[in-house]
């Protein structure tokens, strides 16, 4: 009796209970339905002031009711007050890390807003719309990263400005992330079709001020030579390609947006002046100028080859007169002469003129090497010798006849200077220059005038003539 008395009571209690709790969270829905219809109708410091006892009561008192109203928190999402903005924000987040289970209902919010075609026919998304849309959504991205792939798939059917929209709003959510992110590196393996130039954007945000990840630089690479074909998805990577992929991939990077290939070389050079940034490049600043003189002229446009060097020398501090040196020696054993070389030699004279002696050293070689034979290469032979003189005459001189030749041909004005050189020597040194190099600087010499004969031998002279005449 005693026993069953006690079951009864304790059943009672429980029931009390659960009738109290009932009362309690119908109590508290009926509470926070007068709230937000009260923060509806209120200025911008009372609506705040209600907002935060409805999160007190939610998310203190009964976690269970954000889900009944959440459609009603998320409206405050488009309050015109960022004060208000920022707090649903923070409110929702706060939500969310106690519930994860809440963010498949934002997403359907994100994806119902975003693809509404009529609310873009009826009036076109400015960019403050769509930021107060995504706001909230790319705050929880840090916290659940399987978002990414849904703003892939609400990004590919956007429409433009909103596309663009969402590419500037991105940046401190996908630094949330961070490039480790398997989420994250599973959409790049998977990149959506439509979905490359936000891909693209995310690997731009991850690697601007450190170097990419191993597991991303794979990603990227397999997307590169598998899926998508487009160069453009290396550079955020390319400093953690190898030597040969980079080389390999030059002669299309350097066919891009002129702004491009700076981004692409000051990556390359580590002069992007990221703050933190400690990336390694697979190529050093000699190996990259000698890459850009060994591509293929027939398949590529040489004018875009000539700019990319330009980008190189305009980088004093990175190719030192120490750097030019080595390029200038790597590029004159190479055979065949790259057609740029010469220019590479007068544009180093120019920037460093202390190189002259270094100058004549390659020009000398060159003539072992018979630069006649590649005429690009001779042509920039001659004008090289051409602004170098009188430096240049000794090189001249060791230049077989023909070919001295061809050059008085091409800079007639340099062959007096050169004959008064060398009637400066002395017997000796005259006697060390060939009969052949003579007789060529001699070729055109004018001949020296005779003297003017005396006055009476002339008039003897015509009177000879007088009398032949006469007789």
């Amino acid at each position: 009796m005693q026993h069953s008395l006690k079951r009864d009571t304790i059943a009672l209690r429980s029931l009390k209970s659960a009738l109290k709790e009932k009362f309690t969270g119908f109590s508290f829905s009926f509470q926070v339905v007068e709230l937000l219809n009260q923060a509806a109708l209120m200025p911008t410091d009372e609506k705040l002031t209600i907002l935060k006892q409805v999160q007190e009561l939610i998310i203190n008192k009964d976690p269970s009711l954000l889900d009944n109203f959440l459609d009603e928190i998320i409206a405050f999402q488009t309050d015109k007050s960022i004060e208000v903005r920022k707090f649903v924000i923070g409110f929702i987040e706060e939500a969310c890390k106690r519930d994860n289970e809440l963010l498949v209902r934002l997403i359907a919010n994100l994806n119902m807003l975003l693809k509404d075609e009529s609310v873009n026919v009826a009036a076109p998304w400015t960019e403050e719309d769509v930021r107060q849309c995504l706001l909230l959504y790319l705050s929880l991205l840090p916290l659940n990263h399987r978002l990414v792939h849904e703003l892939a798939s609400v990004y590919t059917e956007a429409i433009a400005d909103i596309k663009r929209s969402v590419l500037r709003a991105i940046e401190q959510p996908i630094r949330g992330m961070g490039m480790n992110s398997p989420e994250l590196l599973l959409l790049v393996e998977n990149c959506p079709k439509g979905a490359e130039t936000l891909v693209t954007r995310c690997l731009h945000i991850l690697t601007d001020k450190v170097a990419p990840s191993p597991e991303l630089v794979e990603r990227v690479r397999d997307l590169y030579h598998k899926r998508v074909a487009d160069v453009r998805f290396l550079i955020p990577v390319i400093n953690g390609l190898e030597k040969a992929e980079v080389i390999q991939a030059l002669p299309k990077l350097i066919k891009l947006n002129p702004i491009v290939v700076k981004e692409v070389f000051n990556r390359l050079l580590g002069t992007q002046h990221s703050e933190g940034s400690s990336s390694v490049s697979p190529l050093t600043p000699g190996d990259l100028l000698i890459a850009l003189h060994n591509i293929d002229s027939s398949k590529r446009d040489m004018r875009s080859i000539i700019k990319a060097t330009n980008l190189c020398f305009a980088e004093k501090n990175v190719y030192t007169s120490e750097v030019l040196a080595v390029v200038m020696q790597q590029l004159m054993e190479q055979n065949p002469l790259p057609i740029l070389l010469m220019r590479t030699v007068i544009q180093s004279l120019t920037m460093y003129p202390r190189l002259i002696l270094f100058v004549m050293n390659i020009l000398s070689r060159l003539i072992v090497k018979q630069v006649w034979k590649y005429p690009k290469v001779w042509e920039g032979f001659v004008k090289c010798c051409q602004r170098t003189k009188p430096q240049s005459f000794a090189v001249l001189l060791q230049l077989p006849s023909a070919q001295l030749e061809s050059v008085f041909e091409r800079c007639p004005e340099m062959r007096a200077p050169l004959l008064q050189h060398v009637h400066s020597f002395n017997p000796h040194q005259q006697a060390h220059i060939p009969a052949s190099i003579v007789a060529v600087l001699e070729a055109n010499k004018t001949p020296e005038p005779k003297p003017e004969e005396p006055a009476v031998e002339e008039e003897v002279a015509c009177g000879v003539s007088s009398s032949c005449g006469n007789v």
